[in-house]
């Protein structure tokens, strides 16, 4: 029923090299196998990745795979690696049939006749109970990892995220499906109001809800800012068309004739008459990697990575050309201005956490190759835009054949509120193609070459994913 299978969507492409999915392993020990372990990382880093528990024999896109976390746990110099799927309702319905059965926005409809069985075959299986989709959700939950309400969290934009639990030995466990008992701070939906914006109070209880109906087409938000004041939500040239399905393409899909805008949103608004936009030509902005308020609230500014070549983004990631901006927003005139921060293809920035919503000098973005992340540069935003126009301070390249993930900053003094802002390290994990071997790297964020500082050798490959976090031993405690 398919048609030739596109290279985004055929899994011998999409899951080849380091894509390739691998299975649960249990907290297994590792050993240092380079330099020394600082003290201040202990603690677990946790990233989670698409990892499809069955190889497909259809369409599939890399977006598809099951959640699955990879977990290295540093205690008093006893390192633990583990990986586990998350047990989501998607998974373990899967799991049971003994094949995957569910449809995906991005890869199942792939030309008018297999668009239109799946459609048919999907309503029947809901219709008889085979699954129930609106009680249960059918997020993969793999995308991110989020640290909130003392749980530990597994992320996807299309369902609610999911709870685990860390074990002392440094295993995984799926708590179940959370509702935060409705503490979203905010939802995007199909249909109108595409975007519904509420608060969280001090005793953690939702607020009122915000519906913004002046967003009159769906947009795919992975991301926004805050600051101080400001919520603001991009707008971008990414959209919903179900009539696309009788074509035989994806409901999801790029529409460059729309222009990409900036939804600004007063935190304290009670309604959205207070929401206000700007038109972004050429902004479709990704991932946020700072946000922050000048002169008084009358300057909104914002560092994030903009997809250049958005036409690209579901086809063919790595030609679509992300690239660092600082963008600066004037409050009062409704205007804005943009800086370009390199000329390299970046993404996956992040800063020291205790600089969010707050003016920082650093970011640190993983530099893009060919279906890889492979090296990382430090930019300094305290620069000026006479210094040509690279904000590049310092690079680490990995080298031929190995490739890492989003870098993350994790500070060496947490608690010193006199620390530098670089005096840090950042994790990530790193894969040689030519050994077959995975690594977990940490290098010294404040040094000029970016040292690598210590390299734990791990048991076995850790395929490329997406987010994750750093929780402290301290922390780990509390949960």
């Amino acid at each position: 029923m398919d048609l030739p299978l596109r290279p985004s969507i055929d899994p011998k492409h999409v899951l080849s090299g380091n894509f390739a999915p691998v299975g649960d392993l249990p907290p297994t020990a590792c050993e240092v196998e380079e330099g020394s372990l600082p003290t201040s990382l202990d603690g677990a880093y946790i990233r989670n990745g698409p990892n499809p528990q069955f190889i497909p024999k259809g369409p599939y896109h890399i977006f598809d795979g099951d959640g699955m976390l990879h977990v290295v746990k540093i205690s008093k110099g006893k390192i633990t690696y583990c990986s586990r799927f998350v047990k989501t309702y998607k998974y373990i319905l899967e799991n049971k049939m003994g094949y995957p059965i569910l449809p995906s926005p991005f890869a199942s409809f792939n030309g008018v006749v297999a668009s239109i069985a799946r459609l048919i075959i999907t309503f029947a299986r809901v219709v008889t109970g085979e699954f129930n989709p609106l009680k249960h959700g059918l997020g993969p939950a793999n995308t991110s990892v989020a640290q909130f309400g003392g749980n530990i969290l597994a992320l996807a934009e299309c369902d609610l995220p999911y709870a685990v639990k860390l074990t002392p030995d440094g295993d995984i466990i799926t708590l179940g499906r959370h509702d935060f008992r409705s503490s979203f701070a905010y939802r995007y939906g199909v249909v109108r109001p595409f975007l519904t914006f509420f608060r969280i109070n001090s005793d953690g209880r939702k607020q009122k809800d915000v519906k913004i109906f002046s967003m009159d087409r769906f947009s795919a938000i992975h991301d926004f800012a805050v600051t101080k004041n400001y919520a603001i939500f991009p707008n971008t040239q990414t959209v919903l068309n179900p009539l696309w399905i009788l074509r035989g393409r994806s409901p999801l899909g790029v529409d460059l004739s729309k222009v990409p805008r900036f939804e600004i949103f007063p935190r304290s608004a009670e309604d959205e008459s207070k929401m206000w936009w700007i038109d972004a030509p050429g902004l479709n902005m990704l991932h946020f990697v700072n946000s922050w308020e000048e002169e008084g609230g009358e300057k909104i500014v914002i560092v994030a990575s903009n997809v250049v070549s958005i036409e690209q983004v579901f086809e063919n990631l790595d030609l679509s050309q992300l690239r660092l901006e600082k963008i600066e927003i004037d409050v009062k005139a409704k205007t804005m201005e943009r800086y370009p921060l390199s000329d390299k293809v970046l993404d996956l920035g992040v800063i020291n956490p205790a600089y969010a919503m707050k003016k920082n000098r650093y970011v640190y973005a993983g530099v893009i190759g060919v279906k890889a992340v492979v090296g990382v540069v430090k930019l300094d935003l305290s620069l000026t835009t006479k210094d040509d126009g690279d904000f590049t301070v310092a690079t680490s390249l990995y080298g031929p054949g190995c490739s890492g993930g989003e870098p993350l900053f994790v500070p060496r003094e947490p608690s010193n509120p006199a620390a530098e802002e670089d005096d840090g390290y950042l994790l990530t994990f790193l894969h040689d193609e030519n050994s077959g071997e995975s690594k977990f790297v940490v290098m010294d964020a404040k040094s000029p070459t970016l040292d690598i500082i210590a390299v734990v050798k791990l048991p076995r490959r850790v395929p490329t994913g997406f987010h994750g976090l750093f929780v402290s031993e301290s922390e780990l405690e509390k949960l």
